[in-house]
Order: C-alpha cells, then structure tokens, then sequence
C-alpha cells in the first residue's frame, strides 16, 4: 500500500505536468492522429495531372532518354521513377532542383522547384513544373512542433515530452490504490466531475502501453541530435565525428567515374531486386549518378514482418549491371543499433501491421487528445467555488480557473478547426495563390490564434459552444468541398474517387457529426448547469 502522502505529491506532480503540457501535447495528439493517413490526406489535396496519361513500365527507358536530352541537368539532380499510381503523383517521373540557400543557417529549410515528366499520346516528351500538395507534411510540422518553426520547436516538443512521461509515471502511481476498484467504473450521473475523473483513468490506464510508446520515441525524436551527439562524444570524443562522417558515407551512392555507359531498363532492376532482396516491395526508383557507369538505382519501400519509418528502408542497386552496392539500409539486414532506431521511428508512427494499426493509432491519438483537454477540465472543476446554498447567490470564481478554461478552449478547438479549414483551404487556393504552403500556415495560425482571442474575450462557456460548431463547420466543409466539385465541375475543384480519398471525406463527415454532438451538449450544460461553474452562461 503506497502511503497517502506520497500518494498527493504524485498527483501534485501529475496535475502540474499535465497542466504545463496539455496544451502543447493536444496539439501534438490531434495533428499526430491525422498523420496516420498523411498519404490519403495529400491525395486528397492534390489536383488531377490533367491530360496526362500514365507512361507504362515498358516506355520509361524511352522517357529517360528524351527527358536527359531535353533536361540535361537532371543527370546532377537525379528522378524517381513511381511504381504505383496515385493521386499526389502527377506522372511515371518526377524529379526536383534544390534552390539556392545560405549554408550558415541551419533552421532554414531548403525549397526545391519540383518537376513531371511522361510521354504524349504521340511519344513526345511532356515535362512540366508543378509544385505537389504539402498539406499532409504541414500537417505533420504541426504534430512534430506544435506550431513553432525551427529546430527551437522541436527541442521543445522534446522537453514537453520528458514531462510527459512524467506526468505518466505519476497518473499510474496515483491511480494504484484505487486500480482494483476504479479502473472500469464509470459513474454516470449528476456528478459530472466525478463522470469525467472515471473516464479519464479509464481511458489513461487503457491506452497506457500507447503513450509509454509515444513519449519514449518523442524524447528520441525531439532531443536524438542531442543525445546522439552527446554519447558519441562521450564513446568515441575526438573520433566521433569521423565515425559519423564513416556511417553516413555507407549510404552514400559512389563517386561518380567520368565514363560513360547504358543503364538497364527498370523492369530488368526490378528483376534483380526480387532476386538479391526478396521480400522487399519496392514503391519507387531513384535514379542517381545518372548516365555514369557509377550509376545507381535507390529502391525505397517495406519489408514486411519489420517495423521501421518507411522512408528509410531502401536497397541500392548498380543501374547498368543490377548489382547491389548497398544493402544496409533493408529492415533484414541493418546494423543492430541502426535498426533498434528505425524500430522506434516505426512504432512511433504506426508504419506496421496495416491498415489495423494505422486506426487503432489514430483513435489512440483521438483519446490522448481528449485526455489532456479532460484533464484541464478537471483542474477546473477542481478549484470551483460552491455556492453554500440552494438559490446563494455564485460566488466568483478564481482568475486562473477562468483563464485556464478559456485557453483550454482557445487553443484546443482553434487547433482542431484551423486544421479542417487549411485542409480545405488546399483545394480552394490551388492555382489562385503562388506560394500555397505559406498560405496553409496562413489559414491555420488564424484560425488557431482568433480562437484563442474569441474564448478569452466570451470566456470559456459561450466560446466552447460557438468554437465548436466552428470545428463541425470547418470540418463538414470536406466532405462538401468534394461534393461541390461532383456537381459543379466548373468551380474549378476537383474530386477523386479512390477510396484512399473517399475515406477521408468520410472520415471527416463522421468527425463533424461529432463536433455538432457536442456542441449541441455543451450548449445544453452551458444553459442548464451549475451557476457557479465557469462553463455556465448564467454567470
């Protein structure tokens, strides 16, 4: 039996972290379960190539020769050839020129000019600039660093994550006398602190195995450069940089020889890859060194049975003679401590046991969203002023849980509608704005920062109800973005009918019915509940 005391500095401890934090892990949760389908999401915002048809297999040593003649430089930059149609991919060959940039500052993010090419109905070369929906990898930037650009943004989300694993280990400590016995009650009733303390240890003790994950691989993630750069110096000190300098030059393609020499069709690679990596389902070719005799072929893809982050699983084929020149990076054959990483970097985002995993994740991450938003709610409720007697009249309630409560509306709501409206906002200015990722940063910030201002000026009760029919709002306007470009035509949008997008508008339909539920219910208790509550309106 833990003692009491111990008990109450634990919960002092788990109420204090989950406050610092909630904010900044909501956003994280709810950006994060989104990214679960970051793919289909991009599918969905990207327009059609118009009066393009898919080049096959069979004509891609054709289009390679053309486009080297017509477009020389991509021998330095190098092409991908795509395995797979999809919506996101607007032809057989793309490739991108990485703009210039001033080396001396590492936050600024290099910007690439992208690029299409395939075959006319003619045999002639069409290639075009065209730059691809990056709403899934903003989207993504938000999960990643709530919202704060740079690697500033990161370090935080990494000290956010430290504490977040304390406020675990402290949830879990405080819930163990009473685990037997409350673990799956859930008391429905008038007591609603009560209703929402129960359903908050229930869905926290549930879902533990999830966040221990979640927090784990966040630390590594967020502080890995300072961590890695830490112990290296401390194994290896003056060497570590020339053992880094080793282990990135194995994934490196060879230095080119200045001789030149034909390159195998990719149907013939493809062959040799099944046969010297089977098992491995390549999705795409990436072509360097291109026209040299070092030239190479970069499968990327999966390997079944493994968990790892896709993008860094890839096999690395001689393009003129299909032999391999790098095998390291296949989930099967990495070194220990290389796949004990990317082991990690795949548990914590999803990529393994399919489509079951990808929505369970993305439920987990619904619930841990709803756990830090439960949790300020219940700081709140906590700290209430009663009112002595039936018919007193409410007493006035603390600044902080005013505050609390309004910021806690302000930053959750405004995160989930600024997301749906950005979304939105991906097909809606295609074509009518020149940079439309700034845009995507554009629509979100101000929807998440007028959210923030409309709940500190209304308070917590009116807002929550008016900020979530904004929510349901900005949310039903997927699904009917897609219907308006069926039945429209002439408006310009556009509507794909995989049902990789399909899902995403019916994803979203669900999601806005929910949000009309509860406002519906927040209206209600807002009408209806405790005058001395802050989520009253007879305040």
């Amino acid at each position: 039996m833990i003692p009491a005391p111990i008990v109450k500095i634990y919960k002092t401890v788990h109420t204090w972290t989950g406050i610092t934090c909630g904010f900044a892990l909501f956003i994280a949760f709810y950006a994060g379960a989104l990214t679960m389908f970051m793919e289909p999401i991009t599918r969905w915002a990207s327009p059609p190539a118009a009066g393009v048809a898919q080049t096959p297999l069979a004509d891609v040593p054709v289009l390679i020769d053309k486009l080297l003649v017509a477009h020389p430089e991509v021998r330095e930059h190098g092409f991908t050839v795509h395995l797979s149609a999809r919506e996101d991919l607007a032809a057989r060959v793309t490739w991108e020129v990485e703009l210039p940039h001033d080396e001396s500052d590492p936050d600024h993010e290099h910007e690439h000019v992208h690029w299409w090419a395939a075959l006319g109905e003619g045999g002639e070369l069409l290639a075009r600039q065209e730059e691809p929906s990056e709403l899934g990898m903003f989207i993504n930037e938000i999960h990643m660093r709530a919202g704060i650009p740079g690697r500033w943004g990161a370090r935080f989300m990494g000290v956010v994550s430290l504490l977040y694993g304390v406020a675990l280990v402290s949830g879990v400590i405080v819930l163990l006398p009473s685990l037997v016995k409350d673990f799956f009650a859930l008391r429905v009733g008038k007591n609603k602190k009560r209703m929402w303390l129960d359903a908050h240890n229930v869905v926290g003790i549930a879902s533990l195995p999830f966040h221990i994950v979640i927090a784990t691989t966040s630390v590594a993630f967020s502080l890995g450069a300072l961590l890695f750069g830490a112990q290296g110096m401390l194994i290896f000190g003056d060497q570590h940089q020339a053992s880094m300098q080793r282990f990135q030059a194995q994934f490196r393609a060879p230095r080119p020889t200045g001789e030149a020499a034909p390159m195998l069709a990719p149907a013939q690679l493809l062959d040799r890859l099944q046969a010297q990596a089977p098992g491995f389902v390549p999705d795409a070719m990436k072509y360097e060194r291109v026209g040299d005799k070092a030239a190479v072929v970069r499968f990327t893809g999966i390997e079944p049975g493994y968990v790892m982050e896709h993008r860094y699983a890839a096999v690395m084929l001689s393009a003129v003679t299909g032999d391999t020149v790098n095998d390291h990076m296949r989930p099967s054959t990495q070194e220990p401590w290389w796949r004990t990483t990317m082991t990690l970097a795949g548990l914590h985002f999803g990529q393994y046991g399919g489509a079951v995993v990808r929505w369970s994740y993305f439920l987990l991450g619904l619930a841990g969203a709803w756990l830090f938003y439960g949790g300020n709610l219940l700081w709140v409720e906590t700290r209430r002023r009663r009112a002595r007697k039936e018919g007193e009249a409410p007493p006035t309630q603390r600044r902080d849980t005013h505050w609390l409560a309004a910021a806690t509306v302000g930053v959750c709501l405004g995160c989930v509608a600024g997301l749906s409206l950005t979304m939105v906002a991906g097909k809606w200015l295609h074509t009518q704005v020149q940079d439309l990722h700034a845009w995507h940063q554009y629509v979100y910030f101000a929807v998440f920062f007028g959210a923030m201002a409309w709940a500190f000026a209304r308070g917590a009760a009116r807002a929550a109800v008016h900020l979530l029919w904004l929510s349901a709002a900005c949310t039903l306007a997927i699904p009917l973005t897609t219907l308006l470009a069926w039945l429209v035509p002439s408006t310009g949008l556009w509507a794909h009918t995989s049902t990789a997008t399909l899902g995403v508008d019916a994803t979203a339909l669900v999601g806005a019915l929910c949000f009309a539920w509860m406002a519906r219910a927040t209206a209600r208790r807002v009408r209806h509940g405790a005058a001395d509550s802050v989520w009253s309106g007879r305040a």
